[in-house]
């Protein structure tokens, strides 16, 4: 900065006034031109080496700037020059008087009597002082005060406005400074932001290469923000997926923004996946101008996902194998119960037979050791059976309203000789005889028949077994306990939980008591399977209580006995059936009918053309026959016959498969009931008469 040259000296006054006007004026302008440059960080320097030059062509002898202090209350000097300091180093912002007045009209000329309360004690005598105040927004921040020495001419009013001029040229300088200050303290807080938040923040311009990233994109690829700038987008995205992450700015370009997962080179040589949000940034005008995106680091939820992945497929094959399995358990046990069946339906058919003989003591008890032991392998094959029904979901039920007193009278009737000769007692104490419960009679007979088999077995000589029954109330309508109590040996606490377990017999293997350790599991597994909840409590030396609970149930309508009076028996029964021992049976078993003709069939080739030739009242027909026609397909051509006499002939399924399914597909198929090898030969009896009795009633 240059000051004006000193006067020639001996010119006029009004010459020598009129040329530091125009050197004054010269300056200012000078000075305007230099502030348009001037650096941000240089403001204030070149501020006051201004303000002294344009002192100095003014002729004043100090010149101070004010800036008002953070309390907002005073103005404190910015900038001080003068070798003869007389303004006050505070001011105090008054509430009237010529200074208030100065910041309301924005500029004004001191006059030296009103110096002291302007200024406290005032510049002294003679002393003139000029004011410029700094405005920026019409808001008062500062001011700059020119001192004229005591005894100078006055100050003319076009130096005055020269003076408040440059304040103008000041007041815009310190406001540019300040707002660009601003700017750069925004954009540091908001690169602070961004540099803190976890995600890479990219910003892509029009050429295609990247104009901004945060530090995160530093601390993803190890390569320094500066040297990222004006680089390639795609240099650290994973080859294989640079198609995918082209295509998804391609897309938001386009205006459709959306989100992709792309693989990214890590520094360390690793893989992460990014998330990637991105959209097109678009000019005033409407035209894009670059891609704006957010990539979030998704690598832990990847593998997270693949974890879940692999554990499904995991599990998947462990169930596919479970099932394979399962399978080939349950065709496996249908398999050994149909070959164990069919021999064990002659063992147990021709015992029965041989009862109705005349024997002797030691003959009868052969007999009856024969009958018992088929028994009890009869009943380890339908356990096993229905535990395989049960795992498959297979196991046929009909649930309806049941009488509670008739299934335990008929399960305590089946187990009565075993506890005579034990010599176990049997009572029961219902509440009344016209509690029904939801379930399967033949099921819940089974489960009754178990808990009943299982507390004579393990009971004490001359012991005791209880049954009763009692209503429970409940929000879902209420339900049925049937209590079956023993005093035998009891159950250890540390082992109640085991009593249900599949082969778990509680140490009762190191007994003389029979028993597979299945009969329990399966008297749960039925119960669940109607519904019901079987509970036990059991003290170690005093005795057992199973308790069965199911629904509670309406009692049924009354139905007609389609039993009352005695009918005429039909003329035949035919009997389809290959195995000679089984029809030798058969005809033994019918033997007793005398009123019934059994006509017999060996092959299913035959087995239609006897039918409809003989016209029997019953067809008791075998599933699995020699020729090319089976049981089912017999079955189905009677019940789609045209003639409805022959359409409507019951007929029984006799047969040794018990194949999950099959006994459901042939009652839908029509069959009128369903019995299974080996024959109980008062089931068979009871079914032959029922049917043979509607047939004739009709």
């Amino acid at each position: 900065m240059s000051d004006i040259p000193p006067d020639a000296g001996g010119q006029p006054g009004e010459d020598r006034a009129a040329r530091r006007h125009g050197d004054l004026a010269e300056l200012i302008a000078r000075l305007a031109a230099d502030f348009v440059d001037v650096a941000p960080g240089h403001a204030d320097g070149t501020l006051d080496a201004a303000a002294e030059a344009v002192a100095s062509g003014a002729g004043a002898v100090e010149v101070v700037r004010y800036e008002k202090a953070p309390d907002r209350q005073q103005f404190v000097p910015a900038h001080r020059y003068g070798a003869d300091p007389h303004l006050p180093a505070v001011i105090r912002l008054p509430d009237a008087g010529p200074l208030a007045d100065l910041l309301q009209e924005g500029n004004a000329l001191i006059p030296t009597e009103e110096a002291a309360e302007v200024f406290g004690a005032g510049p002294g005598p003679g002393r003139i002082t000029v004011v410029a105040p700094l405005v920026e927004e019409r808001s008062v921040f500062g001011m700059i005060c020119w001192q004229f020495a005591a005894g100078a001419d006055e100050v003319p009013e076009s130096c005055v406005r020269l003076l408040d001029l440059f304040g103008h040229l000041v007041s815009r300088t310190l406001a540019a400074r300040r707002a660009i200050a601003g700017l750069e303290a925004s954009e540091l807080r908001h690169r602070s932001v961004l540099d803190e938040i976890g995600d890479v923040v990219v910003r892509i311009g029009s050429d295609g290469n990247l104009s901004y990233v945060n530090n995160a994109w530093h601390e993803l690829t190890g390569r320094p923000v500066v040297d990222t700038v004006g680089a390639d987008p795609m240099a650290n995205v994973h080859p294989d997926d640079r198609a995918l992450a082209a295509e998804h700015m391609v897309a938001a370009m386009a205006g459709r923004p959306g989100v992709r997962e792309v693989r990214f080179l890590a520094k360390d040589g690793s893989v992460r996946w990014m998330e990637v949000k991105g959209r097109a940034v678009f000019d005033a005008g409407g035209a894009p101008v670059g891609f704006s995106g957010v990539l979030h680091d998704v690598t832990e939820r990847k593998a997270a996902e693949a974890a879940v992945g692999a554990a499904r497929d995991e599990a998947e094959r462990a169930r596919d194998v479970a099932e394979r399995a399962s399978r080939a358990k349950s065709e496996f046990l249908s398999r050994m119960s149909h070959e164990l069946r069919t021999p064990l339906n002659a063992i147990l058919g021709f015992s029965q037979l041989l009862e109705f003989a005349e024997l002797g003591d030691d003959e009868r008890d052969n007999v009856e050791q024969i009958r018992r032991a088929g028994r009890h392998l009869l009943s380890l094959i339908n356990d096993a059976m229905d535990i395989s029904r049960i795992e498959s979901g297979n196991l046929a039920m009909s649930l309806e309203p049941v009488r509670v007193r008739d299934v335990v009278n008929a399960s305590l009737d089946l187990v009565r000789t075993t506890a005579s000769d034990q010599g176990i007692a049997l009572a029961v104490a219902g509440d009344d005889t016209a509690t029904f419960v939801r379930a399967d009679q033949q099921r819940l007979t089974q489960v009754l028949v178990n808990l009943l088999s299982n507390a004579i077995k393990y009971n004490r000589p001359a012991g005791r077994v209880d049954v009763s029954w009692r209503q429970v109330s409940g929000a879902d309508g209420g339900t049925v306990r049937i209590d079956v109590a023993d005093t035998g040996i009891g159950i250890a606490a540390d082992r109640l939980a085991d009593v249900c377990t599949p082969f778990e017999r509680l140490g009762a293997e190191t007994t003389g008591v029979d028993g597979t350790g299945i009969g329990l599991t399966l008297t749960k597994s039925m119960v669940t399977a109607m519904g019901g909840r079987l509970a036990v409590d059991s003290t170690a030396g005093t005795g057992s209580t199973f308790s069965v609970e199911l629904p509670l149930a309406t009692a049924p309508a009354a139905e007609e006995d389609l039993a009352a009076g005695t009918a005429e028996a039909a003329e035949a029964v035919v009997y389809v059936e290959d195995n000679a021992s089984n029809l030798t049976l058969m005809r033994r078993i019918f033997s007793r009918r005398p009123g019934i003709r059994l006509v017999t069939v060996t092959s299913g080739a035959e087995a239609l053309d006897t039918i409809l030739r003989v016209r029997p009242c019953l067809v008791l027909l075998d599933l699995h026959l020699p020729g090319c026609h089976d049981g089912g397909e017999i079955l189905a051509a009677v019940r789609e016959h045209p003639d409805p006499a022959v359409a409507a002939t019951p007929v029984i399924m006799v047969t040794a498969d018990l194949t999950p399914g099959t006994e459901r597909r042939l009652m839908a198929a029509g069959a009128s009931a369903f019995l299974p090898k080996p024959v109980d030969i008062a089931s068979l009896l009871a079914q032959v008469d029922a049917h043979a009795l509607r047939t004739v009633r009709a």
